[in-house]
């Protein structure tokens, strides 16, 4: 088994955007007019072109080379390849359709959610992470074809209920696919039986469910734009793939926000991925990015995260 592996177990509800670059989470009990309808944010063809133009084939190539992101991010976007059966990986798709309820329901003990919903959407969030991730990485970073299709991908689970994902087959270098056809393999070959199997075992909103893929997916983009000196490199790119896919179309609104004399690419949610309704002993919180926070409060939540992220980049040696 070649061992460029993603983290196992984690944080059941690892939902907020600090995941990918930093953003973390806003405490406060909201009055009951206080959640914002997403249709009255700003529209993302309305919002500010971004300065540079889409990444060509080329310059994607270069982004191959120097992308480079904080170690604990690093390991997110690291593939498990070549796993075999015989040493704990059974095949995704055997997992997924004979003990998905279990898993739910391992999700829902461990992060004490309120319902077997509120699990199913954390389960689809960091299921769509450890997923495509690593796939997109391998595309945008090393030119390479990771198959995400079922076929592949087998799991290992553990006590948390969120199975560590791992390849059959690792990356084949030399993919000519566009960024596209990969989202299309993610989303066609996989994701979208996994969001109907948790529709229908839990009875959690569609909507909500592709838009944790949106937001798992779309993260990518925005971790890569970060790491560049253009830290909205990639929003066009991530902007078209949301766009030119109806189950992720509106589920999320990409911007870029001025920060430290730079646009920097924000992914804001249209749904919310129901994590507050998790460990009712504590003080009811949001996610930095979630539509019930007032804009006001996810951009001051995006300052914030931006500058931790500087202060890591300087840092580093």
């Amino acid at each position: 088994m070649t061992s460029s592996r993603a983290p196992e177990g984690g944080r059941a509800g690892a939902t907020r955007q600090e995941d990918a670059v930093g953003v973390g989470r806003v405490c406060r009990v909201p009055a009951a007019t206080t959640a914002v309808n997403p249709v009255e944010q700003p529209d993302a063809e309305q919002a500010r072109p971004p300065a540079s133009a889409p990444p060509c084939a080329e310059d994607m190539a270069r982004c191959r080379l120097d992308i480079r992101l904080p170690p604990t991010l690093e390991a997110r976007f690291e593939a498990t390849t070549e796993v075999a059966a015989d040493a704990g990986w059974r095949a995704a798709r055997a997992v997924l359709d004979d003990d998905l309820e279990r898993l739910v329901e391992d999700v829902r003990a461990v992060r004490r959610c309120a319902s077997s919903a509120v699990a199913g959407s954390l389960f689809v969030l960091d299921y769509s992470r450890r997923l495509g991730w690593p796939v997109l990485d391998a595309h945008l970073r090393r030119g390479a074809w990771l198959e995400p299709g079922r076929h592949n991908v087998r799991l290992s689970p553990n006590a948390t209920g969120l199975p560590q994902v791992g390849f059959v087959i690792g990356p084949e270098r030399g993919s000519r696919r566009e960024v596209g056809e990969v989202v299309d393999a993610l989303v066609a070959d996989h994701l979208a039986h996994l969001v109907e199997a948790v529709h229908r075992a839990t009875g959690v909103g569609r909507r909500t469910l592709w838009g944790n893929v949106a937001v798992a997916l779309t993260q990518v983009f925005m971790a890569f734009s970060w790491a560049s000196d253009d830290r909205d490199r990639f929003l066009t790119t991530a902007r078209q793939v949301v766009a030119d896919r109806s189950p992720l179309r509106g589920t999320v609104l990409l911007e870029s926000v001025e920060h430290r004399d730079q646009e920097w690419m924000v992914v804001w949610r249209r749904s919310c991925c129901l994590a507050f309704r998790t460990e009712p002993a504590a003080p009811r919180s949001y996610c930095g990015t979630c539509c019930v926070l007032e804009h006001g409060e996810r951009v001051a939540s995006f300052r914030r995260a931006a500058d931790r992220y500087v202060e890591i980049e300087r840092s580093r040696p």
